[in-house]
C-alpha cells in the first residue's frame, strides 16, 4: 500500500500538468470534455486506491499519462515497481508498449529495452532476455550491464563457452576478480569432458584454467583425477601434493584417490609421508582419520586410538570423537559397552544433522560441495566446515 501511495503522489502532479497544458492549447469545448475525462479517470483511480484495490488503481493512474519525453521516466519507474512486486507480466506489457511508440527517442528506447530484458530475466524467458542484451552490447551506456546479464544467463544455462567469451570482454574493462570465474568455467568444461572419458579434452581445459588462474585449486583437483582415471598414479599424486600446498582444506575431496594411488604403487611408506605432510600443513579431521586407519591396519586398534586421542587434544572434532568411541567399543567390557553404544548413537545423530560445507561469502550451509554457491552465486567460496563440528 505504501508503494501505491508513492506512485499516486508522483502521478498526480503529472496528470494535473498534462490536463492543464492540454486545456491551454485546446478550444474551450474540447477543454471541458478533456478535463472531465481526466477528472473521471483520476477520481476512479483514487476510489480504487481508497478501497485498497491496488492493481486497478495503478491501471487507472497509468491511463491518465500519455507517453512522451516528460513521462517516460515515470512509466519506467512503474514497470520497475511491477517487477519488484512480482507482477512481471504487467511490467513486460508496459515496457513493450513503450518500445512500440514511434515517437520514443533512441535513448528512451534503449532504457525501455534494458528494463524489458530485466523483465524477461525475472520471468525466466532467458532466450528473449539474451537477444535484448546482445542488441544493447552495441550501446556504450548499457554495454557493461548487458555483459553482466549475459554472463548470468550463460551460467544459468551452463553455456560455459559463451560464459568464457563474455567474461573475457568484462575482463578487458579491468575487473581482475573475473579471472577466478573464467578458471571455474574451464573447470566445468574439464569435468564434463572427464565424465565423458575424453581425457585429452579434459586436460586441455584444465591447462586453460591454470593459464587464467595458476592458483586454481579446483583445476589441480581435476588434474589429479584425470591422471588417476588414466592410471598415471605418480602424476596424480603430484597434482594432489600441489592441492595440499595451495589449499589443504580441500584434501578430503581427494583423500580416497590419494590412498588408492599409493596402494596401486605398493608404497605404504609414501602414503604415510604424504599424510604426515598434509597434517603438518593443517589438514582436518578427514585426513587425520584416514591416517588413523593406516595406523590401525599396520599397528592395531590401540595405536590408532592413541593417535586420535593425541590429535583430539589440539584439534577436537566430533568426527574424531566418533571414531575414538568406535575403537574403544571393539575392546570394551560387557559393563561398559551399553554406555559406549548409547554415546556413539548420540554423537552419530549429532554429526548426521550437521552441514559439511559452508560458504565463506554468504554463510550458505550444505551437505554437498558446490563450486558455485547456490546462495550468493560466488565461485569457489564454499569450503569444508572447520572446527569441532567439521574438519
Amino acid at each position: 500500500m505504501n508503494e501505491i501511495l508513492i506512485v499516486f503522489v508522483v502521478l498526480l502532479p503529472i496528470a494535473w500538468l498534462l490536463g492543464y497544458l492540454k486545456g491551454k492549447k485546446a478550444p474551450k469545448q474540447s477543454n471541458e470534455i478533456g478535463s472531465t475525462e481526466l477528472s473521471q479517470k483520476y477520481f476512479s483511480g483514487l476510489n480504487y486506491l481508497l478501497n485498497e484495490q491496488d492493481d486497478k488503481a495503478i491501471d487507472a493512474f497509468v491511463s491518465v499519462l500519455e507517453v512522451d519525453s516528460e513521462t517516460v521516466e515515470t512509466h519506467l519507474a512503474l514497470g520497475n515497481l511491477y517487477r519488484k512486486r512480482g507482477e512481471v507480466d504487467r511490467a513486460i506489457r508496459l515496457h513493450q508498449n513503450l518500445i512500440a511508440r514511434p515517437s520514443l527517442s533512441a535513448a528512451h528506447r534503449k532504457m525501455s529495452l534494458m528494463e524489458l530484458g530485466y523483465d524477461y530475466m525475472a520471468a525466466g524467458l532467458l532466450d528473449r532476455a539474451e537477444n535484448i542484451f546482445k542488441e544493447l552490447l552495441h550501446d556504450q551506456t548499457h554495454k557493461q550491464q548487458s555483459l553482466k546479464q549475459l554472463l548470468q544467463i550463460y551460467q544459468q544455462t551452463k553455456d560455459w563457452q559463451n560464459a568464457i567469451q563474455i567474461s573475457e570482454k568484462i575482463q578487458l574493462n579491468n575487473v581482475p576478480e573475473i579471472k577466478n570465474e573464467i578458471a571455474h568455467f574451464y573447470c566445468e568444461l574439464a569435468e564434463k569432458a572427464l565424465y565423458a572419458q575424453s581425457f585429452r579434452e579434459a586436460s586441455h581445459q584444465v591447462k586453460k584454467a591454470l593459464q587464467v588462474d595458476p592458483y586454481c585449486v579446483r583445476a589441480m583437483l581435476i588434474s589429479g583425477n584425470i591422471h588417476f582415471s588414466n592410471g598415471r598414479y605418480k602424476q596424480s599424486i603430484k597434482s594432489y601434493r600441489e592441492l595440499v600446498r595451495q589449499d589443504v582444506e580441500l584434501l578430503p575431496e581427494a583423500i580416497d584417490n590419494v590412498r588408492a594411488c599409493f596402494s596401486h604403487l605398493n608404497d605404504k611408506k609414501g602414503f604415510i609421508g604424504f599424510m604426515q605432510s598434509a597434517i603438518e600443513a593443517g589438514a582436518g579431521a578427514s585426513t587425520l582419520l584416514s591416517y588413523a586407519e593406516e595406523i590401525q591396519t599396520n599397528d592395531g586398534d590401540k595405536a590408532a586410538a592413541d593417535f586420535i586421542a593425541r590429535q583430539m587434544v589440539e584439534h577436537p572434532s566430533i568426527k574424531g570423537l566418533l571414531k575414538l568411541i568406535d575403537l574403544h567399543l571393539k575392546h570394551a567390557s560387557e559393563n561398559a559397552r551399553p554406555s559406549l553404544e548409547m554415546l556413539k548413537g548420540v554423537v552419530s545423530k549429532l554429526l548426521q544433522n550437521k552441514p559439511v560445507y559452508h560458504c565463506n561469502h554468504c554463510g550458505f550451509d550444505s551437505k554437498s560441495l558446490f563450486w558455485q554457491c547456490p546462495g550468493c552465486k560466488t565461485w569457489g567460496s564454499v569450503k569444508p566446515i572447520q572446527g569441532i563440528e567439521g574438519e
